[in-house]
């Protein structure tokens, strides 16, 4: 057997997996079958999207590729849109911030009277280069406008909710507490470790190119939504497993501490962290697991890793 593979994002998961409702410092021995699960995930990914990108006659990557493999699941793809308007438009305000600065420089060399708002600066209206199109045409369905802006609607307001969450956690914190807090909101897979990103879902192997930024911030926001779903649906597990232990006073109790912290069930100095067991559950219950009948014989198809 192979040595036991070096965590490369043991940090970073074990401060996602605080935000998300877990203990200021996680379990080792969690954090590292988190790390793995999610490593696998993203291999899987990167290797279906050289396959979507074969299919349609290129070995390069483009962000559809990337998104095609999660079509199904609208509520991420709108999570996903709305991610990549925000980096856009962030974007867009820094370009425009210094054309702003450069062209009142400019004027004031000239004696100019300065910039106004006729400085020649037009907003440039953002191109979502996600949308599924050209190869994809043929292949996707047709969205429905209602049915999308519905979808888009119930991702914001889910958004809110987490938000609200978050807010109702950080009410309760000292100044460090919350200073921590915040530092461990800007966890990131890819940002500013594009290299070490690489080599950890070994995308060398199955990749020949180098990948555009675009792909990595999306695989890193994918990476992210990740952790946090396993460590919500864990954090419902351990609570489900705990509630069958207590008896109906200790099951108001719990019940009442729920409804005052949001998200945690205890306040983070109270409450047990996660074991390995209520990740490899909550991992299963958000795989496919199900195995449909081939043929009358009986036989089994052989099942691929679901994408959380």
């Amino acid at each position: 057997m192979g040595s036991r593979r070096h965590p490369l994002y043991q940090s970073e998961i074990a401060q996602m997996m605080y935000v998300h409702g877990e203990v200021t410092e996680p379990r080792d021995d969690t954090t590292l079958v988190v790390e793995e699960i999610v490593r696998t995930q993203m291999i899987e990914i990167v290797v279906r999207a050289v396959q979507q990108a074969a299919r349609r006659g290129s070995r390069f990557l483009v962000p559809e590729d990337v998104i095609f493999l999660i079509r199904h699941d609208r509520q991420k793809v709108n999570t996903l849109r709305t991610y990549l308007a925000f980096r856009d438009a962030q974007k867009s305000a820094k370009k425009s911030r210094e054309a702003n600065e450069d062209l009142a420089a400019a004027e004031a060399e000239a004696d100019n009277e300065g910039p106004d708002s006729s400085s020649g600066i037009v907003r440039r209206k953002i191109k979502f280069s996600w949308d599924l199109i050209n190869h994809y045409g043929s292949v996707l369905e047709e969205d429905d406008e209602d049915e999308d802006d519905e979808d888009q609607q119930l991702a914001d307001d889910m958004q809110q909710a987490r938000l609200r969450e978050a807010d109702a956690v950080t009410r309760k914190m000292t100044k460090e507490e919350y200073m921590y807090y915040s530092e461990c909101r800007q966890a990131s897979f890819v940002f500013k470790k594009a290299q070490r990103f690489r080599k950890w879902c070994e995308m060398g192997k199955y990749y020949e190119n180098k990948p555009v930024g675009e792909i990595n911030e999306i695989l890193g926001f994918l990476g992210y939504e990740m952790v946090r779903k396993l460590t919500e649906t864990a954090l419902m597990v351990k609570r489900e497993w705990d509630g069958n232990k207590m008896d109906e006073q200790e099951k108001e109790k719990r019940e009442m501490e729920k409804r005052n912290f949001g998200l945690f069930a205890k306040p983070t100095n109270e409450q047990k962290p996660l074991h390995t067991i209520h990740i490899h559950e909550a991992f299963r219950r958000l795989q496919k697991i199900s195995q449909p009948i081939n043929n009358f014989r009986g036989d089994l198809l052989r099942t691929t890793l679901a994408l959380i």
